[in-house]
């Protein structure tokens, strides 16, 4: 079906939900990228006070540092992303649903790694039942490791189908209508 200017400006387009879930996105990626510049701090902190000699220390600490700055690349592009599309702009909408679907299989790959993580827990946590009785300190380590892992696996549940969404509806001809190209 295919939507003319003139059939926008007869009816009222209801509420964006895609510009919502764009300022969402936006905010947890400025969140995201938050979380790892003082992770990178931390890091390179613990690499200023390194010894010499510590080589095998310092090249881990700079694969995480590397993995930081990659991480805070990537969320200032979606932040960038998210606020071309709140603000129409007709560059961002094929970025961000680009974009959308990256993170959708990213998220997806992350879910495996969490879900091999639970199971990897779930043996883990056979075996110290069954060497004995656990302190209270070990029990309270596995319920928060519990809680994490089943967090983390419940939010890229709902985020995998969300950036399908989004992509999808970045694609939709009433909302591409709804973007302006850049005036120079």
């Amino acid at each position: 079906m295919l939507i003319s200017r003139y059939d926008l400006g007869r009816r009222k387009p209801g509420f964006a939900w895609w510009r919502m879930f764009a300022w969402v996105l936006m905010l947890l990626a400025a969140f995201g990228g938050v979380q790892y510049i003082q992770h990178a701090q931390q890091v390179w902190a613990a690499l200023q006070t390194l010894p010499a000699g510590e080589d095998q220390n310092a090249s881990t600490l700079h694969g995480m540092l590397n993995w930081d700055i990659g991480y805070l690349v990537v969320a200032l592009a979606v932040i960038v992303a998210c606020a071309g599309c709140i603000l129409r702009q007709a560059w961002a909408r094929p970025v961000l649903r680009v974009m959308a679907l990256l993170l959708c299989v990213w998220s997806a790959y992350r879910g495996v790694l969490l879900w091999q993580q639970w199971q990897t827990f779930d043996t883990a946590n056979a075996l110290l039942q069954a060497g004995g009785q656990p302190s209270a300190g070990q029990l309270a380590q596995l319920a928060d490791l519990r809680k994490i892992l089943l967090v983390g696996l419940g939010l890229r549940i709902v985020a995998i189908p969300l950036l399908l969404w989004l992509a999808w509806q970045l694609g939709h001809p009433a909302v591409r209508l709804q973007f302006r190209a850049r005036r120079l």
